[in-house]
């Protein structure tokens, strides 16, 4: 009978420390699982703390770019601006040449005029002197 009370002690005492040892377990399971889910939760907003100053970094980025490009495209229209000014000018110089030009040979037009009226004339008189000393 010692041996039967042994045995039911053994599996009574199995039992109750198998029963303490889940209890145990069970609250040092659950407690290493809210310490994940704190772990995955601060985790995820690492993550989104880092996504936004990614994002902050990147639209600066984009702002410089838009800076530069914004002094490079007045720079351009400046250099532009001034190249269309020069050949204005210039153009306006070739006008003002061709008006000199027009000019000049609408006196040369003039005296030539003027040059052909005095050889006609010329001409007439040596071509009358002639046909007067002409024996007849």
């Amino acid at each position: 009978m010692n041996e039967i009370v042994i045995t039911l002690l053994g599996i009574l005492t199995t039992a109750a420390s198998g029963y303490l040892s889940f209890l145990f377990a069970r609250s040092k399971y659950k407690q290493e699982v809210e310490k994940i889910k704190v772990e995955v939760l601060q985790a995820r907003e690492s993550a989104d703390t880092i996504a936004i100053d990614n994002d902050i970094k990147l639209s600066g980025h984009y702002k410089e770019i838009l800076d530069d490009l914004k002094s490079r495209y007045e720079s351009r229209y400046k250099e532009f601006e001034g190249l269309m000014k020069r050949k204005i000018d210039m153009l306006e110089e070739e006008l003002k040449l061709k008006d000199r030009k027009i000019k000049l040979q609408q006196q040369e037009i003039t005296e030539l005029k003027r040059e052909n009226r005095i050889l006609k004339k010329v001409h007439g008189n040596i071509s009358n002197s002639l046909k007067q000393s002409e024996p007849t």
